[in-house]
């Protein structure tokens, strides 16, 4: 679930779980932002055929070549340490065993080119790469005999662009001349390589049959970011060529998985009337075309994401988020109600691999005092975890803060849930500086897992600068039904707004907040709900608008996902213009007085760059204290490990001035 999502923020982790830190006499020292970006991220954990090995991927941020790193480690389920199998300059990510487990392939930019498939001896031995596609590989999968690789990689640039572009006549035309994606089929050991599928359209996800005569992918229209809701399930009869849609329906399909008998393929839809932040169903259909069926009962509240099959055929298994937390489910292939099978406290990153008798499955998990690490459990019964890996023991040498989770109702009766960090150290009747921080979506939520990351603002940090650092989600987040997701739709500014304020409201109730020293920052549509604060209440010293949508009407104009905000708006601004200012903080910013940071990705075209220009803009005329950065070649996220910390250490800065009235530096990047 950590990933970029279609909108406008992330799904992202962060915290709760055990008991307050123990402070004996020799008293561990606070984290800093330092030690957060050298938190060890722990991916893909993925266990080889016979179940005796799990290979991973271990990534971080390397601030002295200012950028990403990612390695393959194994580790054997018996206790075996850890190992590490690879040790590139450039990203090494997406492993897969081969059926026979006799190989690993896996995905590396090495070198000055893209990404191509490499593959290796899980037992010893140099990488080679299998793939030369000129564009490089964007994902793969093994054949079900080993023999062959499904890849996707996109259409490479004519002789006539690469003169062009050498020669800098390139101009572009919007929406026109894409660069599709392809599905090629490699041979293994001759490199022989097919073009499957060619068409005019992006494919991905590709998926054999298990007797290895087809591939079902997904398939969307064009490269724009809108189109993706607008995606459709394809099968490729790989030896004649022939292509057939799996499935008519307007909204959109994706992510097929076969049963084992090769008879049925489950998927997740949703109708094209259906809102646009409404959850998908997982439904089942033959493989050879014809009628679906609904597998999860209606009523179930959670989203059914990418279902595995049992070695029988008989229950579908998938991964749901459950308030703030993940969860396996198994359900009847038949159709019915989903069990709930793990009772986890914090997250599992991504699918667990399941052992291929269905019994056992590795994963990722964390939590409060736990940072990623992979884990080993009975797949219907995951209380009694072994943790395989310890590539972060350094963290249990720091003072980490209490977590929580608070419940409240809002002013119109809803129950909403947030997460509370408490200081490090802290004392019940004792009064803390407290920082919101907003999540972006609004289809996102803040979850149960490490909050290491600059999107998260390192929350242990603050906890240990005295703070008490409070993630809420409100109403439009995922995972607490659909009735919440959907709640906030035509109504942005509103009852999400009064989500978090009474939020608030309730941490100064209980004595925990400080009322007089309150800030808010967040990213995405958390900038946007922050900006729309700034222009509705004074109560906060000081807030970061991140990345942060701010006028509604010239956002839809400049974005790349308008259909997005067509569903949760109710139509484009040019026939609904009042519901767009209604919702926009540049409509109110004569009322703005708090001091302002505001911090954007100079290559961003989710939120492009204007939204910011607009709220400094409106800020100086209206003499508010605002500070603009912009961070170079960054898009809607931040990649780069140097602008990481500076956006940590920035916007700590920027609150103790305001809301502590100190003076601390922003530190030089290594």
């Amino acid at each position: 679930m950590h990933r970029y999502l279609i909108n406008f923020g992330f799904v992202v982790g962060i915290v709760v779980g055990s008991g307050p830190h123990v402070v004996g006499a020799q008293t561990p020292r606070t984290m800093t932002f330092s030690d957060a970006l050298a938190v060890r991220s722990l991916s893909d954990a993925r266990l080889s055929p016979n179940g005796q090995q799990v290979v991973y991927v271990v990534g971080g941020a390397d601030l002295v070549t200012n950028a990403a790193v990612a390695d393959l480690w194994m580790v054997g389920i018996a206790g075996d340490p850890p190992r590490r199998l690879t040790t590139s300059t450039k990203p090494d990510f997406h492993p897969a065993w081969s059926p026979d487990g006799q190989r690993i392939a896996f995905l590396s930019a090495r070198g000055d080119g893209p990404p191509q498939v490499y593959v290796m001896s899980p037992f010893g031995g140099e990488a080679e790469v299998l793939t030369e596609a000129k564009s490089g590989v964007s994902d793969f999968s093994w054949s079900p005999d080993g023999s062959r690789i499904a890849f996707i990689t996109v259409q490479p640039p004519s002789a006539q662009e690469e003169a062009k572009t050498k020669e800098k006549n390139d101009a572009v035309v919007v929406d026109q001349n894409f660069k599709h994606t392809r599905l090629v089929v490699i041979d293994v050991a001759t490199r022989k390589v097919a073009e499957v599928v060619a068409r005019e359209w992006e494919v991905s996800d590709p998926q054999w049959s298990p007797d290895g005569k087809q591939i079902a992918y997904t398939v969307v229209p064009t490269s724009r970011a809108d189109d993706n809701a607008r995606s459709d399930i394809w099968v490729v009869d790989i030896a004649s060529g022939s292509q057939r849609k799996l499935v008519e329906n307007a909204g959109p399909d994706r992510s097929p998985r076969w049963s084992p008998d090769g008879k049925h393929i489950a998927y997740n839809t949703r109708e094209a009337t259906a809102p646009y932040t409404a959850i998908p169903r997982l439904e089942i259909v033959p493989s050879s075309g014809g009628a679906s069926r609904r597998v999860v009962a209606v009523g179930f509240p959670y989203q059914a994401e990418s279902a595995t099959w049992s070695p029988d055929g008989n229950t579908l298994s998938f991964m749901a988020q459950v308030r703030a937390t993940t969860q396996l489910f198994s359900v009847a292939a038949a159709g019915g109600t989903p069990v709930q099978l793990t009772n986890v406290v914090g997250t599992i990153a991504g699918d667990p691999s399941i052992s291929r008798d269905g019994t056992t499955m590795a994963y990722v998990s964390s939590g409060l005092q736990r940072p990623a690490e992979v884990q080993l459990s009975a797949v219907r019964d995951a209380r009694n975890a072994r943790t395989l890996t310890s590539h972060n023991a350094a963290t249990e040498a720091l003072a980490l803060g209490q977590g929580e989770t608070i419940v409240w109702k809002s002013t119109d009766g809803f129950q909403v849930e947030g997460l509370l960090i408490y200081p490090v150290g802290f004392s019940p009747g004792k009064r803390y500086p407290t920082m919101v921080m907003v999540h972006g979506g609004p289809t996102g939520a803040w979850m149960q897992s490490f909050p290491a990351n600059w999107y998260e603002g390192a929350a242990h940090v603050w906890a240990g600068k005295g703070w008490a650092v409070f993630y809420p989600n409100p109403r439009g987040s995922t995972g607490y039904g659909e009735k919440f997701q959907l709640a906030n739709i035509k109504d942005w500014g509103g009852g999400d707004y009064r989500d978090i304020q009474t939020g608030v409201d309730e941490l100064v109730r209980r004595g925990i907040a400080d009322p007089e020293k309150l800030a808010q920052s967040g990213w995405s549509y958390g900038g946007y709900l922050t900006a729309w604060t700034l222009t509705q209440t004074n109560r906060f010293k000081a807030v970061m608008v991140g990345a942060g949508l701010t006028n509604m009407y010239s956002m839809y104009g400049t974005n790349d996902v308008q259909t997005y905000l067509e569903g949760l708006f109710g139509g484009d601004p040019y026939q609904s213009r009042a519901q767009y200012d209604k919702a926009s903080a540049m409509t109110y910013i004569n009322k703005a007085k708090t001091p302002t940071l505001i911090l954007h990705g100079a290559a961003d075209t989710r939120v492009p760059v204007g939204q910011a220009q607009e709220l400094y803009t409106g800020l100086k005329k209206m003499k508010v204290p605002v500070e603009l950065v912009f961070f170079p070649r960054e898009p809607h996220g931040l990649a780069e490990p140097r602008h990481m910390l500076d956006k940590l250490e920035r916007e700590y800065s920027w609150f103790a001035r305001y809301v502590l009235n100190e003076q601390p530096a922003v530190k030089t990047v290594p």
